[in-house]
């Protein structure tokens, strides 16, 4: 799967050679110019290729994830509740292609939020989406005190069973069919008048526990 910033690089490099093409000088002479006139009917009367992407609400037919009341206490048990939350977040964040919902929890200057964004923010800029990416069904591992940086106060690791979902490279394309599969995601929370996603990482079961 080619990152969606890539391919929205090569439909933006694509685009700029048609545009170079189409356009004439001062010095074309009336076979160029008419050759040119030919080339923009021809354009004007093609078909719209204009990308068709479902509505937010369809692409995440449920509610918003609203962060529990646990998730506000300064505790280990507060700090698990958030991550939950940090984690239907990101999926919400991911369907319907706006990486604004993650951002507002992160820390700034958080390089693995940084990542996340970057992704979410590469399908925004393309035609890609995602279908049926959510769960419900998240279970805290574990939580520790402390994490892999100073800022961050608890790790907690969690479980989510994902259902099998889709994914479009563009909306001219066929579907990549993703099987129901088990997602990893940590999480390093940090508190600042309430918990903030310091760090995270997310990968399947088998890259997480896998030879």
């Amino acid at each position: 799967m080619r990152h969606p910033k890539t391919m929205t690089a090569v439909a933006i490099l694509s685009l700029c050679s048609v545009g170079i093409a189409g356009c004439s000088s001062p010095g074309n002479n009336g076979a160029e110019e008419a050759q040119t006139s030919l080339a923009s009917q021809a354009t004007t009367e093609a078909p719209s290729a204009t990308p068709t992407i479902p509505p937010a609400d369809v692409l995440y037919p449920h509610p918003k994830p609203e962060m529990p009341a646990e998730a506000h206490e300064h505790s280990v048990l507060g700090a698990q509740a958030f991550s939950v939350y940090a984690m239907k977040i990101f999926m919400y964040s991911v369907s319907i292609r706006d990486p604004k919902p993650l951002r507002d929890i992160c820390v700034s200057g958080s390089e693995s939020c940084a990542n996340m964004l970057d992704f979410i923010e590469g399908i925004a800029e393309s035609d890609a989406y995602y279908e049926g990416f959510y769960t419900d069904d998240i279970r805290v591992k574990g939580s520790l005190d402390g994490g892999s940086t100073p800022r961050a106060e608890y790790g907690t690791q969690l479980q989510a069973n994902v259902p099998e979902y889709k994914f479009y490279e563009n909306s001219a394309n066929s579907p990549k069919i993703h099987p129901k599969d088990t997602i990893i995601f940590a999480v390093e929370v940090s508190w600042d008048e309430g918990w903030k996603v310091s760090d995270a990482q997310a990968g399947t079961e088998e890259e997480a526990f896998g030879d």
